[in-house]
């Protein structure tokens, strides 16, 4: 950490605005990706963002320069995250149908390198919310299924599913999204 960042957040600990919102400015791009992989849409991801970051600004005196600052608030920002789905979700263990699978050509492997990773959000966006969740806190974030059981209140074994479906579904969501591009490319 430069000595202008932890002036900063020495200023933002002595609840000084323009620190505050030097330091709302500054994390803003690389926590509303975080906000973003948990909510469908930038005004949602935004209302994360404030509410995480009015937490960090009531919290950050008990940051100890120690460790990543980004890491801490991060991890305040991918638990305000949690709260909200958890709040707006249910977790309960419903029966799920299997979806006829849909008949596609084979997907060349080389096929998946043309992907960019504003196609890969939206196909995870598109998850089921409890699907994609649980796949954001293990896949993305790190989480271990203990941990991921433990926050949201379910089973591993729920927990496990939900990645196993996560994947599944993407890899189907994958292979369609490139036969659109194959058989646009070819046209």
């Amino acid at each position: 950490m430069d000595n202008s960042s932890a002036d900063i957040i020495k200023g933002c600990i002595e609840k000084d605005t323009k620190c505050q919102e030097q330091l709302y400015r500054q994390l803003y791009p690389e926590m509303m990706k975080v906000c973003l992989r948990y909510t469908n849409n930038t005004d949602d991801a935004a209302v994360l963002y404030n509410e995480a970051m009015y937490k960090v600004f009531h919290k950050i005196a008990q940051y100890k320069f120690q460790g990543s600052f980004n890491g801490w608030v991060k991890r305040i920002v991918i638990n305000t995250c949690i709260d909200h789905c958890r709040k707006n979700s249910s977790f309960k263990q419903q029966q799920w149908l299997e979806e006829e699978k849909a008949a596609h050509i084979a997907v060349p492997p080389a096929a998946y390198s043309n992907l960019d990773a504003k196609d890969i959000l939206l196909l995870v966006q598109e998850l089921p919310k409890n699907t994609g969740i649980v796949f954001n806190l293990y896949v993305i974030d790190g989480y271990k299924h203990a941990e991921i059981a433990e926050v949201l209140g379910i089973t591993e074994g729920t927990c496990k599913w939900h990645l196993n479906e996560a994947r599944r579904l993407l890899k189907q969501k994958l292979d369609t999204l490139l036969n659109k591009k194959l058989y646009t490319n070819a046209s």
